[in-house]
């Protein structure tokens, strides 16, 4: 399945686990019992969590193909210590400024 599909699926469940009919009395109540609107849940949560981390996955596919037919490199992510040093070096920028 692709993300499309997991998407689908998920909304599928969904309507599954909140189907109603109307009963003798004219409301609308759900059919399907507490079990099995939980099952259908946990079904519909991971086709929904699969369709995100396709996404995900399709959109760096697309990033790094977008770099590639640009004939540029992919730039490298920062490690979490550059981050932190380059936001320490802007808070320390902005405190300064704030003195003068």
């Amino acid at each position: 399945m692709n993300g499309i599909e997991h998407y689908r699926r998920a909304e599928e469940l969904m309507e599954q686990a909140t189907a109603t009919r109307t009963n003798r009395a004219g409301f609308e109540v759900c059919y399907v019992t507490n079990e099995e609107q939980r099952r259908l849940t946990r079904l519909a949560n991971v086709h929904a969590l699969l369709a995100l981390s396709a996404a995900q996955a399709d959109a760096t596919a697309f990033k790094r193909e977008l770099y590639r037919a640009n004939g540029e490199e992919l730039p490298a992510a920062q490690s979490a210590k550059e981050r932190a040093e380059a936001k320490t070096a802007r808070n320390a920028a902005l405190a300064a400024a704030f003195i003068d």
